[in-house]
């Protein structure tokens, strides 16, 4: 998933593997799951409160090159293996 947060971008892996959600809503400054519930600090990815706060949204670094966000299929893959695991 993609968002602006701040003035910034941020780019994040999209899955919540307990309750099996690829859904997240950016609400007052938190990513809320759109299956579970589970909040997520919008800057850091760390969970804050629910049922699936173990599994932080990992960041993917990225560029920005006119209108296009691009990112190395490695790291979208690393990020997506480190949201899938548990802290």
């Amino acid at each position: 998933m993609d968002y602006r947060f701040d003035d910034k971008v941020f780019v994040r892996s999209n899955v919540c593997p307990p309750c099996n959600s690829i859904g997240f809503t950016l609400e007052n400054g938190t990513l809320v799951c759109d299956s579970c519930g589970t909040v997520f600090d919008a800057e850091t990815g760390t969970g804050i409160g629910g049922g699936c706060v173990a599994f932080p949204k990992e960041s993917i670094p990225y560029t920005i090159s006119e209108d296009k966000i691009t990112m190395k299929l490695d790291d979208v893959v690393t990020a997506h293996e480190k949201a899938i695991e548990p802290n």
